[in-house]
């Protein structure tokens, strides 16, 4: 009879430890799932840049051991910013082993992102910036300022070249509030007025279309400035599948193939309808499988401890109209290891 009640005893005692030790486990809010789990909010997860960035992450996450977690949603989502802004709580509040973003605003991300930092959990932007760096871990990808800057040198340099000393110039970009078209004109303006110098007075910069992604909406635009203003001499698209088509498309519908010069960003096959009639110019073009892989690579290293430059830059690549074919068959080569 007592060793029957010494060994209930003992099995009694045993549950209260369980019990006990699960009770602290879910008191400390981390789970040994929650500690290899990433994850990755781009502001879309498709098309020419964004699928191969993707695909990045998903390489990196899987040689690395650790589950990765895509959020994102459709450009056109009305309430995009909350939503992306709910992705970063709702990551910080099942305490994953790191968050990486792409911030739609610059302002808007500092309060969530940091409320991340102080539960420890890592935050690395990609594609995009804040203003301070203190208000993340790092910065994975491209100095968008200085990808501008260089496209605007480059685009001012064979302006000169043609002999054009004056007109007006065009920007399109998907949205002007965007962290990454605010910095890529600001660089660009600054580029082409370091070739010009003095008679870089002699252009007016339109007022920066918006088309929300919707080549329907760049192509109606840019037809109205096309008409009004019988000077514009070049267009610049800042990115993204909605300008690259709407541009041409407009550039094609009102007769100026071969006449406007039109500069993008980001290598797309869409580039490749305007090659022979000279519906597109030049790119400037970013590695956006190794910003994926690289941004996932070093949050798995924030996440052990290990301290990051703040700023981990991305090179681009300038490329002429005559050189894209061959340069899209380069990138279409699917990378399936790990890059150098």
């Amino acid at each position: 009879m007592k060793k029957g009640k010494l060994i209930v005893g003992a099995l009694l005692a045993a549950t209260l430890l369980a019990v006990g030790a699960g009770c602290s486990s879910k008191k400390s809010g981390v789970s040994s799932d929650a500690k290899k789990t990433l994850y990755f909010i781009p502001i879309v997860d498709t098309g020419a840049y964004w699928n191969p960035m993707k695909k990045g992450a998903e390489d990196a996450a899987k040689e690395l051991g650790y589950t990765l977690v895509t959020k994102t949603s459709p450009s056109a989502e009305p309430s995009k910013k909350e939503k992306h802004i709910g992705f970063i709580k709702e990551a910080t509040a099942k305490n994953v082993a790191g968050i990486a973003i792409a911030p739609i605003e610059k302002k808007a991300f500092v309060k969530p992102i940091k409320e991340a930092m102080a539960k420890d959990i890592p935050v690395i932007t990609f594609d995009a910036d804040l203003e301070n760096k203190d208000d993340r871990t790092a910065y994975v990808g491209t100095d968008n300022v200085s990808a501008g800057k260089e496209l605007g040198k480059k685009a001012a340099e064979e302006m000169k070249e043609k002999g054009i000393t004056k007109g007006s110039i065009a920007i399109v970009c998907v949205d002007v509030a965007q962290p990454t078209m605010i910095d890529r004109e600001k660089g660009l303006k600054e580029g082409f007025e370091e070739v010009y110098g003095a008679d870089a007075k002699n252009f007016k910069f339109l007022a920066t279309i918006q088309d929300n992604d919707q080549p329907s909406e760049s192509k109606k635009q840019l037809e109205g400035y096309i008409s009004a203003n019988k000077d514009l001499v070049t267009v610049f698209s800042l990115g993204s599948e909605g300008p690259d088509v709407g541009v041409m498309g407009a550039i094609e519908s009102q007769g100026k193939a071969g006449q406007i010069l039109h500069y993008g960003f980001d290598y797309t096959d869409t580039w490749l309808k305007g090659v022979d009639d000279g519906r597109i110019t030049a790119i400037v073009d970013q590695d956006a499988y190794q910003i994926g892989y690289q941004v996932i690579e070093d949050l798995v290293k924030a996440s052990k401890g290990e301290k990051l430059d703040k700023t981990i830059p991305i090179d681009v690549k300038y490329v002429k109209a005559a050189d894209l074919k061959a340069y899209g068959v380069e990138k279409s080569k699917i990378k399936t290891s790990e890059t150098d």
